[in-house]
């Protein structure tokens, strides 16, 4: 559960709660007990809603009361006045005073189940603000990965306000110091060792460590900073050291996937040779290819995918770009258990039996075009015959005029700002203009992709109630 600082919780001016004496500043959870002892029913860091009912011929008892939540880690206690005392017992104030405690009053109008719907709405306010942060601290980090491993540490450090390291058994590949602490040894002990990485945390501090390597190398990414680690942080550790493998492990620079996206690449450019047609044979003998377009969330989620495909399927041709890659497999090959592990995240598109001598240019657009107009997790076949009409004369020049006044003003927009307005419109128009089924997709809340929606009617001068606009906007985003 996120945090919630007391001082939130008394400036709701709605709940009238007054503050009393000042403890710990924040909370993570809230529940309320009229046990003598309720720390059996808590957790540590909680606030305890109570009427003091079990206390109202034993006020001496407040002082056990108070040591007993302070010993299991409780941080304060909402007392309710007006039924079984008319106000805070002095006797209570005292004790939490010494075993500091945060205490807060809570007067009889103020139920206890408003104070708990309030602290749910704001924690879930919390946890859609530290989930788009993420997404934004992910795409920062595979922007940085596109200038090397340097680049990438430098920006963990920065997200993570951490010291941050990657290391191999032989010697530090990058690192980056911050606030006087260094991430170097973790890095370099966590790769010597034979463990996969762990987490530790003492009253020094916290650090984390990652390992990877498959090929006869091992390497470490190690992350210390003073405050600890929560959720949100380990992910972005964890999406660091993807993309660390991406770079350092799984490098897409073997001989394989070079000549193969050479094939792919001159063929989409037209030249015909026999070394041409002797690279495609070793995919097929028989002149016919599987094609098949993967889109990932993500170059770090790709390289994974093709890197489980590579040990599937090792005779294939891919062009990967950034987080999606075009890919030719032997005929009948393009099955999906082959990329079964990532396919929820996975929009697949699939040209099955093709004559790799038609491979050209347009095809690979409408496999693309196909692709980007799934919904995430699904694979679903191509049929080359079907939007054969994009290519008719005018119909491209047209399309790139209507989408210069709407689609490209927003990815414009998306590049100036940082939003996601695109991959918003995408979503809601792929998805039937459900807004729950774009909200689950996107990981952000209904009211968020409502927002965006509104931006995107104002930015494009449409309106997305209109059936027939939402459809030609569909055609343009995935024709994009």
């Amino acid at each position: 559960m996120r945090e919630i600082s007391f001082r939130w919780l008394s400036n709701q001016r709605s709940l009238n709660l007054r503050p009393i004496f000042e403890g710990p500043a924040h909370f993570d959870t809230i529940h309320s007990s009229e046990l003598s002892d309720p720390t059996e029913f808590t957790t540590p860091g909680a606030l305890i809603l109570t009427l003091g009912l079990a206390f109202e011929d034993n006020e001496e008892g407040f002082e056990h009361y108070a040591a007993s939540l302070t010993a299991a880690g409780v941080h304060g206690i909402g007392f309710g006045t007006g039924l079984a005392f008319s106000q805070v017992p002095q006797a209570l104030v005292d004790a939490c005073r010494r075993h500091h405690l945060t205490l807060i009053e809570v007067p009889r109008a103020t139920r206890f189940i408003a104070i708990m719907s309030a602290v749910s709405q704001e924690q879930s306010r919390l946890n859609n603000n530290a989930q788009f942060a993420l997404h934004r601290q992910q795409e920062r980090l595979n922007k940085a990965a596109a200038d090397g491993i340097g680049a990438l540490i430098a920006q963990a450090s920065k997200e993570l306000g951490a010291a941050v390291a990657v290391s191999s058994t032989s010697t530090t590949v990058s690192r980056v110091d911050h606030g006087g602490r260094s991430a170097e040894a973790a890095a370099r002990e966590a790769a010597e060792q034979t463990g996969r990485g762990a987490g530790t945390s003492t009253s020094a501090g916290a650090t984390i460590t990652s390992v990877f390597g498959s090929t006869g190398r091992r390497f470490a990414v190690a992350v210390t900073r003073t405050e600890k680690f929560d959720s949100y942080a380990r992910a972005l550790i964890r999406h660091l050291a993807g993309l660390s493998s991406l770079l350092l492990d799984h490098p897409d620079t073997t001989a394989q996937t070079i000549l193969g996206a050479l094939a792919l690449d001159a063929q989409l450019a037209g030249l015909d040779s026999p070394a041409l047609q002797a690279a495609f044979h070793m995919v097929d003998r028989h002149g016919s290819i599987d094609l098949v377009h993967i889109a990932a969330p993500s170059p770090s989620r790709l390289a994974r995918t093709l890197s489980e495909l590579d040990k599937a399927e090792p005779v294939l041709f891919a062009r990967p770009d950034h987080d999606s890659a075009l890919i030719a497999l032997p005929p009948g090959a393009a099955q999906d258990e082959l990329w079964s592990k990532h396919a929820r995240y996975l929009r697949v598109a699939i040209l099955r039996n093709a004559q790799w001598q038609e491979l050209s240019p347009a095809v690979a657009s409408a496999l693309t075009a196909h692709a980007r107009s799934l919904p995430m997790g699904t694979t679903s076949p191509y049929s080359s015959a079907a939007p054969s009409w994009l290519a008719e004369p005018g119909v491209p020049e047209a399309l790139a005029t209507r989408r210069a006044r709407t689609v490209d003003v927003l990815a414009a927009h998306d590049a100036r700002h940082g939003t996601e307005l695109t991959e918003t419109l995408r979503t809601f128009l792929v998805g039937n203009a459900n807004l729950a089924t774009a909200s689950a997709e996107l990981g952000v809340h209904r009211h968020t992709v409502r927002a965006r929606l509104d931006k995107v009617e104002k930015l494009c001068s449409v309106d997305l109630s209109n059936p027939v606009t939402r459809a030609e906007l569909l055609l343009l985003s995935v024709s994009a």
